[in-house]
């Protein structure tokens, strides 16, 4: 089956502008999937082959350069028709200057990330030590289905549910604020005034990696209760690690909280 060209995609009214830019990535369970661009174009090319959709499959990397070839035509068939060459030496020469001046500017910030990328670790741990504490639950809600007392199966999933959402969060967390860093860096040393008036990327990618924070902290705090004196002080100090990166993160992105999201903190625009 032939593939609908990007361009002819993204004329569908229904789409909602720049929706995908700052979501946490969870098509499943986002209720604006059906209006996202990025959502349908990945639906566009999903011949139902589980390869294209594995990280270590050959078809999965075949797929994403497809994407991305298609994209860069785009993107230099728009640049030709402002009449931008974008093979310029001058031009290549102006953005490796900007990306090295970006570069510096933001690596005074980048402690921020590295312990969003600590906890990464300090998680990967917990759950690794964590293991008899779910083998003495599973045990447990066992026993109560045996003796059908009380929810076994609803507790079960709440504890699954509190599992999948810390590991989904869990590097989105640090991508974002790598992001946000990196972001914040460009739009310092922006001199356009017309480009300043517009809403900042940097407190947009701060955004969702606040609510992924708080998001994870829910589910973190909810896990040590299910698994009562198998969750261990130490779900505590990954408590505290995320609260500690969460204030950090408000006072280096101050305006974060107030960003809008396009379509998720505004109202999408009716579809006709």
């Amino acid at each position: 089956m032939k593939h609908q060209p990007l361009r002819e995609l993204a004329r569908n009214p229904k789409f909602i502008p720049g929706v995908y830019n700052y979501c946490d990535r969870w098509c499943e369970r986002c209720p604006l999937s059906n209006r996202c661009l990025n959502y349908a174009t990945e639906k566009e090319r999903d011949d139902g082959d589980p390869a294209a959709r594995d990280l270590n499959n050959e078809k999965f990397w075949q797929k994403l350069q497809e994407i991305f070839r298609e994209t860069i035509e785009v993107i230099r068939a728009d640049a030709k028709e402002r009449g931008i060459d974008l093979d310029s030496p001058k031009l290549k020469a102006e953005v490796g200057a900007q990306e090295r001046a970006e570069r510096r500017l933001a690596a005074k910030n980048l402690p921020l990330a590295r312990a969003a990328m600590t906890y990464v670790q300090a998680a990967d741990a917990w759950f690794e030590g964590a293991q008899p504490a779910f083998r003495a639950k599973g045990l447990e809600l066992e026993t109560l289905a045996r003796i059908e007392a009380g929810d076994p199966r609803a507790e079960a999933a709440g504890l699954a549910e509190f599992v999948e959402v810390i590991r989904w969060y869990q590097h989105f967390i640090y991508v974002k604020l790598r992001r946000a860093i990196e972001s914040r860096a460009s739009e310092k040393l922006n001199t356009d005034a017309e480009l300043s008036a517009f809403p900042k990327d940097s407190d947009g990618s701060a955004k969702i990696a606040l609510i992924a924070m708080d998001r994870s902290m829910a589910a973190w705090s909810g896990l040590r209760l299910s698994l009562g004196e198998g969750g261990e002080d130490r779900v505590l100090d990954l408590l505290a690690q995320l609260s500690a990166l969460r204030r950090e993160t408000d006072k280096l992105f101050p305006q974060a909280r107030a960003f809008v999201r396009p379509g998720f903190d505004a109202l999408p625009t009716p579809v006709s």
